[in-house]
């Protein structure tokens, strides 16, 4: 792991989460019915708690390769 806790991996799964929520905003507003804009909310809602769960674990990784102990 890199002294900045994001690996490669975890910078590639931050992105693809954000496209992810992306893909649901544009879901969301081009909705015809409310299954559909409720199919785009719930990608946003994956989407930004995926990317912020991926950022806190690279935070914690780097918190602990700082303090080792």
């Amino acid at each position: 792991m890199p002294t900045t806790g994001f690996s490669t991996g975890h910078a590639l799964f931050m992105i693809l989460s954000g496209l992810l929520a992306l893909c649901g905003v544009i879901a969301a507003s081009h909705a015809a019915d409310a299954g559909f804009a409720l199919f785009g909310y719930a990608l946003i809602a994956f989407g930004l708690g995926f990317g912020f769960w991926m950022l806190k674990r690279g935070l914690d990784a780097w918190e602990r390769a700082r303090h080792p102990g």
